[in-house]
């Protein structure tokens, strides 16, 4: 069984072009899922090296940076 626009339908009830859409539509999920993890965990990275770097600075880059911020 499946949901398709608010409504229940038996899979084994499609004919095969049905079958095979209902097919690609989970693989595209599964995919989609897998992007939107993958996304998820680049955003983290991102995040991480970023944090990194800004700590790596040198201390009159981070002075400037800070003096940036204080002036806001």
């Amino acid at each position: 069984m499946f949901k398709l626009d608010d409504k229940e339908y038996d899979e084994t009830k499609l004919n095969k072009e049905g079958k095979f859409a209902y097919a690609q539509l989970q693989v595209l999920a599964t995919k989609k899922n897998y992007i939107l993890s993958d996304l998820n965990n680049i955003e983290i990275l991102v995040n991480h090296y970023s944090s990194v770097l800004k700590e790596e600075l040198p201390k009159e880059e981070k002075e400037k940076k800070e003096q940036k911020i204080d002036n806001k």
